[in-house]
């Protein structure tokens, strides 16, 4: 009889035990390389391919292949990357200048080089729709301030549009508004 309960006991251990011979799933992703996400902007005979996968993401979750989708059907990106500038991270961000300081947006920006200034293009995810864009270089009035090393910009009231100046090179290198790149040198637009 005992003979019998310890093969019964062993029996039923191995049978119970079975199920805990594996590895544990932790959660760590094994050594996959996800799959690229590559985008195009096209238009005539140019065509740009933008890796979505590639791009910093700042901020909290962001559909980053969405927003790049929607950024291209903007013109001012038509005008960035047809001049040779290129889509360097995606952030998110919060309306603190809008009306409504709760709206969240996307915020797709894009520079030429490592000295140029950073161009930046609000997207709506929700409304699917690209909003405002800025220059990120600091505003200096005449006679305000130290004079800045490299750029600055400052808004013409009456017109509303922003100049960007280039110190080093002495240029101005981009006139936009809110919705336009109206400016950028050395190709687009007339000074």
């Amino acid at each position: 009889m005992k003979q019998t309960l310890f093969l019964l006991f062993a029996l039923a251990f191995l049978v119970f035990g079975a199920g805990c011979t594996g590895t544990a799933d932790t959660g760590m992703p094994k050594n996959v390389t996800p799959t690229p996400v590559i985008l195009h902007y096209e238009r005539g005979d140019v065509a740009i391919p933008i890796n979505a996968s590639e791009l910093p993401v700042r901020g909290f979750d962001v559909n980053v292949t969405e927003v790049i989708a929607i950024v291209l059907t903007d013109r001012r990106a038509e005008v960035l990357l047809e001049n040779g500038w290129n889509i360097t991270s995606v952030r998110t961000g919060f309306g603190m200048y809008s009306v409504d300081p709760a709206r969240t947006y996307v915020d797709v920006e894009f520079r030429s080089d490592e000295e140029s200034p950073s161009f930046f293009i609000e997207v709506d995810e929700g409304e699917k729709q690209t909003g405002k864009g800025r220059c990120n270089v600091p505003f200096w009035w005449d006679g305000r301030g130290p004079y800045p090393e490299d750029y600055h910009q400052n808004q013409n009231m009456s017109t509303n549009q922003y100049y960007v100046f280039d110190h080093r090179n002495e240029r101005v290198t981009m006139v936009y508004n809110e919705t336009a790149i109206i400016y950028l040198y050395p190709s687009y637009g007339v000074e």
